[in-house]
């Protein structure tokens, strides 16, 4: 029988021999997995708070258009409030996504500056359409639903009248000589199914209109006197153009005779042409040669 080999003895420095070089691989790799997950990590709270900065605008744009749809005035005290909550000193951040949202998927803007935006009271603005004039026709933006389509058409109209007698008075119009127009036009008493007085509240509380009145001072005697203002949103909502397009409705057709009278009673002047300022400059660069004997 061939003579068997004997099996070498194993010692531990046998073992410690190969384990070395795999600890040291597992170690280099825990070392990259950790320096990856230190960096997903960052990804990850950049993402975080880029998501909630997005939520936080969408939150914001919500307000607004709740807002607008029950004419409410949209508040800087509001968004910190109902929006915002702690993070009020994000405001602007917030503010100018929610500013590229209302633009771009709804076709609205909310100007952060406030002397481009009407006021309504300290910090309270209207939120303003951005899509071209051929998409506001009545043919395209229908009356609101709710209450109901009637009742809604009867208001616009009804504020839309109202406005346009104040502006076509030089923006100022008594309670007396109001009251005598709504009684021509059969609604002193009721509008729709609604009071007149109750409806001109409304109009009031929705920027429509500004009441003022003017009391007597302490210790004289007289009456009290009360005028109507055109208010913000009716600046915004109607303007001259507004109120230009309803006469011109009602009469059926433009004269040179009716433009003139629109722009007196509004107190609009007419723009001069670019070819009258230049017939106008060279008139005059001709008199001051004449005058100098050249």
């Amino acid at each position: 029988m061939p003579p068997q080999r004997r099996r070498r003895p194993v010692d531990d420095e046998d073992v410690e021999e190969n384990p070395r070089p795999r600890q040291r691989a597992n170690r280099d790799d825990s070392e990259q997995d950790g320096e990856y997950d230190s960096e997903n990590g960052m990804d990850v709270d950049d993402q975080a708070g880029n998501s909630a900065d997005d939520q936080l605008a969408k939150k914001l744009v919500r307000y607004a258009i709740s807002c607008e749809y029950s004419r409410t005035p949209i508040r800087r005290d509001g968004i910190k409030e109902r929006v915002l909550g702690n993070q009020g000193r994000s405001f602007k951040r917030i503010f100018a996504l929610a500013q590229k949202q209302l633009k771009h998927v709804w076709g609205m803007e909310l100007p952060m500056k406030s002397n481009s935006q009407p006021k309504i009271g300290s910090g309270a603005y209207i939120l303003t359409s951005t899509l071209p004039n051929a998409y506001r026709s009545a043919s395209i933006i229908k009356p609101s639903r709710i209450p109901s389509a009637d009742d809604e058409a009867t208001y616009v109209a009804f504020y839309t009248l109202v406005v346009s007698l104040i502006w076509l008075n030089g923006g100022e119009l008594s309670e007396q000589k109001l009251k005598r127009y709504l009684l021509r036009l059969n609604a002193d008493q009721n509008v729709s199914s609604e009071k007149t007085e109750v409806t001109m509240k409304k109009m009031e509380r929705h920027g429509y209109v500004a009441k003022k009145v003017d009391r007597p001072p302490l210790g004289q005697d007289g009456e009290q006197t009360i005028t109507w203002h055109v208010g913000p949103r009716a600046k915004e909502e109607i303007g001259l153009d507004g109120v230009m397009g309803l006469v011109r409705e009602l009469y059926g057709e433009s004269s040179d005779e009716l433009e003139a009278k629109l722009s007196a009673s509004l107190g609009i002047k007419e723009k001069r042409t670019t070819r009258e300022e230049g017939n106008e400059a060279e008139a005059s660069d001709s008199r001051g040669r004449n005058e100098n004997g050249d």
